[in-house]
């Protein structure tokens, strides 16, 4: 194979990688705002006393089980923090894997946190075995 093939061949998986990168958040996004915005707005700020900011949070940051477990099951199921809000967040867990991944990577990675990428098997792994 020629050098110039082998250069346009490996170009073409490059830009594949990143366009499904670009795929991947856009669809995060989107799913963020049917299934998240409405409650923690659109800019991730929430509304005072009622739902709680995503800006810069520390379970956005942390332990990538943080934000699944949060989206699985619902604020009732975790342990309570400092902050105080009147509306509890249901869980989530009718999502498929792949939709919690992205919305978890899209919170974990916008906002101004840098907590990282979530995959369809971490969520997974935290899921409850069915019967």
């Amino acid at each position: 194979m020629k050098a110039s093939n082998i250069g346009l061949i490996a170009a073409i998986l490059v830009s594949g990688a990143a366009f499904g990168a670009d795929a991947r958040e856009a669809k995060g996004k989107a799913l963020y705002e049917e299934h998240c915005a409405a409650c923690h707005q659109f800019d991730g700020g929430g509304v005072p006393m009622m739902q709680p900011e995503l800006i810069d949070k520390p379970r956005a940051n942390g332990p990538i089980g943080g934000v699944i477990d949060m989206i699985l099951f619902g604020s009732a199921a975790m342990k309570p923090t400092d902050e105080d809000y009147s509306n509890e967040m249901p869980a989530f867990g009718h999502l498929s894997d792949k939709e919690i991944a992205l919305i978890a990577t899209y919170v974990r990675t916008h906002f101004n946190n840098n907590g990282g990428y979530v995959t369809s098997d971490d969520v997974r792994d935290r899921r409850p075995a069915s019967d």
